[in-house]
Order: C-alpha cells, then sequence, then structure tokens
C-alpha cells in the first residue's frame, strides 16, 4: 500500500478515546462553554428570532371560547332608614329577604332561631347582634362569642357603629354592611309614556313614542 496514502488515512481517523482513569490523581478539564446569548449572531440566535408560525383553524372547526363560570354573589347585610323606623334587606344565608323587626334588633348565630341562622362551625349559637338606634345608626354587638366579630378586619370589643360599605365577618362568614340614610321621592312622568311603558301591546299610533320626542324632559312632566 502506498505509504502516503496510508498516512492520510490514518489523519482521517478520528482518535481513540482515552479510557476514564477513576483516580484522585488524575484531574479531567473540560473547557467551559461560552453562555447562550440571546442577542448573538448565528443558528441559536436566528432561532431565538425566528417568527412565530400560526396556524388557522380547519375550515368548518369552531373557536373554542372562555366560558365565564357563575360566581357565588357576594353576601351583604343593608340598613333601610324611613323615618323612626329601619330595616334590613339581606341574601344571608341563602336568598334575598326583607326583616323587620319592632324593636330593631337583629339576631345573628347558629340557631334556628335567630333573625339570621347561619350554618358555621365557627359561629356561636347567639354570635352577635344587629342594632339600630336612633340619632346613632346601626351598631354590631358582639355576644362574646367564641370567635369573635370582625369590622374591617378588627376585633370588636362589645360593640362597634357601622358605615357604610363596613366589611363584616362573624365565624367564618364574610359580607360587606350597607346602610341608606337618605330617600327621595320622584316627579311623576307623562301619563302617555307611562301608558307606553305599561301596555303589552304590539305599537300603536294612540301611544307617545317616547324615542322620537323632541323634549326629552316630557318624560318627567306631568299634564296639566
Amino acid at each position: 500500500m502506498n505509504s502516503n496514502l496510508s498516512s492520510f488515512e490514518n489523519q482521517r481517523q478520528p482518535a481513540a478515546p482515552q479510557p476514564l482513569v477513576d483516580s484522585p490523581l488524575v484531574a479531567t478539564s473540560v473547557a467551559p462553554s461560552a453562555p447562550f446569548d440571546l442577542f448573538a449572531d448565528g443558528d441559536d440566535a436566528s432561532l431565538a428570532k425566528a417568527a412565530t408560525l400560526m396556524m388557522d383553524l380547519p375550515a368548518g372547526q369552531p373557536k373554542v371560547e372562555a366560558v365565564e363560570t357563575a360566581s357565588e354573589p357576594l353576601k351583604y347585610i343593608q340598613g333601610v332608614v324611613q323615618g323612626k323606623q329601619a330595616f334590613i334587606i339581606t341574601n344571608l344565608p341563602d336568598e334575598s329577604q326583607t326583616l323587620a323587626q319592632p324593636q330593631m334588633v337583629w339576631t345573628i348565630g347558629r340557631n334556628r332561631e335567630a333573625a339570621i341562622p347561619l350554618k358555621d362551625r365557627a359561629m356561636s349559637r347567639r354570635h352577635a347582634v344587629l342594632l339600630y338606634m336612633q340619632n346613632v345608626g346601626f351598631q354590631l354587638i358582639d355576644l362574646n362569642s367564641m370567635n369573635g366579630s370582625f369590622v374591617n378586619g378588627e376585633r370588636i370589643r362589645q360593640r362597634r357603629i357601622l358605615k357604610d360599605g363596613d366589611r363584616i365577618r362573624v365565624g367564618s362568614i364574610n359580607f360587606t354592611f350597607y346602610v341608606s340614610h337618605r330617600s327621595r321621592a320622584l316627579d311623576a312622568i307623562h301619563p302617555e309614556v307611562l301608558a307606553r311603558f305599561n301596555t303589552t301591546e304590539p305599537r300603536s299610533a294612540t301611544f307617545i313614542d317616547y324615542a322620537e320626542l323632541e323634549d326629552p324632559e316630557v318624560l318627567f312632566k306631568t299634564r296639566k
């Protein structure tokens, strides 16, 4: 065989891997790899800079739309004051209801006989009282409950005068307190417009079309 060709073939043969020596006296040095630079030129950078591939859905395939799940309604108690009387409206424990009490005192607790009975293990049977006093307002009174009553995150001592928008926690039940001290009577609207609102018949020429009125204030005027 030609010696030059043999020498050339030997140069093309890869070097045989060196056996690993498990000895503390032999240290293998590995050159550290260069950190990946997102902004460097080259194949890696080109891949990083490549445009995102947008794929269209096949024809006739409906798009998946996000479905809004119904969340649990926020719990509340609203105090309503009319002259010297007051009552409350609340959706505790289950559905909205109006509660009128002659002494304007509403008990809250695990007791079934409470004005607002709540099934909550963290609540005492007679946990708290909501009280209205004229010239004072609505108050929350804790009845020495084991786990306490909280207004805006602060545990109350005995009683606390409530304000519109206060956040209340009794046991593990959270709700918002609202109060309405003001009320106003609104003017009557035009009787023909009222008839247009109240009718269940199809549109008729005998009724005034409030959408075409030149003077929208007629909605709030009574006929003389």
